[in-house]
């Protein structure tokens, strides 16, 4: 990096050194401000300082970048030229010797070759990142390379003077007459080159990311500048010389890209100067027209009327021009916002017909020109989705609501340069957010179904687990002892029966224990008061069951419709867990003296337990209350419980339509 910027440092200097030079010879030789002009030395010299300082100020920043190093070069070319042709004109006037005259008029032709007709077009092709845009540019990049060198070449070995003074050629002149037909292939050449330089920042611009877009629009916003400058030297073929230092726009745009891209929104200075461009251009030429159509079909003596006419119908025209061309440049560097319904429709659908954020996202952000969006949950700072690169500029967020529920946060990135979301794009998002948040919902509808299958399947597995653990420690050395102890009966028939009695004695006594945890391990399942009894009827035997110091303390009332609608088992074991939960809580933890157990049926089941006890300083949820939570949630249901207005009350409601199978 030192050697990088030593050379910039160098290079600096030098074309410093030989701007002045230029400047102090011109002064010495009495140059007229005319001759400065006519002579090309005072675009020279701008070119020359508007190609180095841009280089230097590249390589600075970017040591090593090939464009910086083309652009000085370039420079110091234009400079060379604009001090040669200064000390030709003092040498000339003070009769310096012929020798270093020829060699002043070679680097004089040689200098400025190098510029603008040579490595600044290879610098833009290179332009924004040192490559080419692909291996298939390789034909434009020699082909350019080729028109160059045969310009300097042709230009040193010419026998062309310097202005028209006899003897004053190239040193290295050997009388070489380019043919005509050479000329014209070359000349015709740079056609498709310049087509062919354009082409290549459509398709870097086409293809590029925000960065490289970013960077090409400065570029472009200086072309469209140097364009507009110079219409009459494009179209007649000559114009004023000074209108030609507007090239020095494009390596200074160039610079800028490549070193501060991000300096302001260069989409809006660049859709502002083609709105007011394209809008004054589109002007002018219908008031020509109109005055030329005008004038061939009234008299002469009628031009004030003619240029009147011509004005007020321009005048009548202009806010639709104005306007036409705000939309059209509006639409080509911030997409739809100037159309929020019409764009939030088209990507409305586009997520209603596959629900995926990630592509809705992209289509936001590329139909609105805008570097970054992030979908975030409404519960926690994770991103659900992104589209886009972030930039490090300003966001702002827009919450996304359905139903009335907060179920996401949309957080935008905002263009380089704006401080706040543009009204248009607010109103886009805005209806954008409507589909947005329904997938969102649905999303995380989705989520809660596939943790409820998957607290299903865990309960499933620990049911398994259980049984399992139940049947090898419990049952298993039970049914297991009992089989060998009546093989010792068996044996003991025939010489004890005394013995053999009181084994099989205690054999019915261990076959009862076992029957009693079989009972229980079936209970545990599924309570067989269920299938007997119904859910009402069960939950009256529990209550009827309850200890009776338990029962002593708390008057425990069931109350269900009768007849009792016939519900899923599903909904019965978790309406009945549920309640016999709640109560258990009540029993245990509650100072209630009362505690009522409420069974409702409409299109769901709803389990209501309430006590009139008093309410607990500081409460946590256990888990007895989570466990009833989990199983209102694995058919579909909900389940609260807290602090009622006399007491404690748990409420439970279940689905049973879409339970019942």
């Amino acid at each position: 990096m030192v050697d990088s910027r030593v050379r910039v440092t160098a290079v600096g200097i030098a074309g410093a050194v030989l701007a002045a030079t230029a400047i102090v010879f011109a002064n010495l030789a009495g140059v007229s401000w005319r001759d400065w002009i006519d002579t090309y030395a005072i675009t020279n010299i701008v070119f020359g300082i508007g190609f180095t300082l841009p280089g230097s100020i590249i390589g600075w920043h970017r040591p090593g970048h090939r464009v910086g190093t083309l652009f000085m070069i370039s420079g110091l070319g234009h400079l060379v030229t604009a001090t040669s042709g200064m000390l030709l004109t003092y040498g000339l006037e003070h009769g310096w010797p012929l020798p270093m005259e020829r060699t002043l008029v070679t680097f004089y032709f040689a200098g400025w070759q190098l510029g603008i007709g040579f490595l600044a077009n290879i610098a833009l092709l290179l332009f924004p990142d040192e490559r080419l845009p692909s291996r298939r540019w390789l034909p434009v990049l020699w082909l350019t390379i080729l028109a160059g060198l045969y310009e300097a070449v042709s230009s040193v070995l010419s026998t062309g003077t310097f202005f028209d003074h006899p003897g004053v050629t190239s040193v290295l002149n050997i009388g070489l007459v380019q043919p005509n037909l050479a000329d014209t292939i070359f000349g015709l050449l740079f056609i498709p080159l310049n087509l062919a330089w354009i082409a290549a920042l459509v398709v870097r611009y086409r293809s590029g990311d925000e960065r490289t877009k970013r960077q090409l629009l400065w570029l472009i916003l200086a072309l469209i500048a140097m364009l507009l400058l110079n219409t009459q030297r494009w179209i007649t073929g000559n114009g004023p010389i000074l209108l030609l230092l507007s090239f020095v726009l494009i390596p200074l745009a160039v610079g800028v890209a490549i070193v501060r891209h991000q300096l302001f929104d260069i989409r809006l200075v660049l859709s502002r100067t083609l709105l007011y461009g394209l809008t004054l251009t589109v002007i002018v030429a219908a008031y020509a027209g109109l005055v030329a159509a005008f004038s061939m079909l009234v008299p002469p003596t009628a031009e004030r009327g003619v240029q009147a006419g011509a004005a007020i119908a321009v005048a009548i025209g202009f806010t639709p021009v104005r306007l036409l061309m705000q939309r059209l440049t509006g639409r080509a560097f911030y997409g739809g916002r100037s159309d929020p319904a019409r764009t939030a429709q088209q990507i409305g659908q586009t997520l209603n017909h596959d629900d995926d954020l990630v592509e809705a996202l992209d289509r936001t952000r590329i139909a609105l020109r805008i570097p970054w969006l992030a979908l975030y949950a409404s519960d926690d700072d994770a991103v659900l989705s992104q589209a886009g690169t972030p930039q490090d500029g300003n966001t702002t967020e827009i919450e996304l609501h359905y139903r009335g529920d907060h179920v996401g946060t949309l957080r935008v990135e905002l263009r380089r340069g704006e401080s706040s979301l543009h009204t248009a794009d607010r109103d886009t998002l805005s209806l954008i957010g409507t589909p947005l948040a329904v997938a969102l919902h649905a999303l995380q509808l989705t989520e809660q179904v596939r943790q409820a299958r998957a607290a299903t399947v865990e309960a499933t597995g620990a049911e398994r687990v259980r049984l399992q653990r139940e049947l090898h420690d419990g049952l298993g050395p039970s049914l297991t002892s009992l089989a060998f102890r009546a093989d010792a009966a068996s044996r003991l028939l025939r010489s004890d029966i005394e013995a053999a009695g009181q084994l099989i004695g205690e054999l019915r006594t261990d076959l009862r224990v076992v029957i009693d945890d079989v009972r229980h391990i079936v209970q545990g399942l599924r309570p067989m008061e269920l299938d007997q009894l119904g859910l009402d009827g069960a939950l009256r035997e529990h209550v009827a069951a309850i200890p009776r110091q338990a029962a002593r303390e708390v008057a425990v009332e069931v109350k269900a419709p009768h007849p009792m609608p016939a519900l899923s088992p599903a909904v019965e074991l978790a309406g009945y867990r549920i309640a016999k939960e709640a109560l258990t809580n009540v029993l245990r933890h509650s100072s209630a003296r009362n505690c009522r157990i409420t069974l409702r049926v409409d299109d769901n089941l709803h389990v209501d337990v309430s006590d009139d006890g008093s309410e607990p300083a500081t409460w946590h949820p256990g888990i007895g209350l989570r466990s009833i939570a989990e199983r209102a949630e694995e058919l579909g249901g909900t389940a609260t419980a807290g602090p009622a207005t006399n007491g404690w009350r748990v409420t439970a409601s279940i689905p049973i339509h879409d339970s019942k199978a």
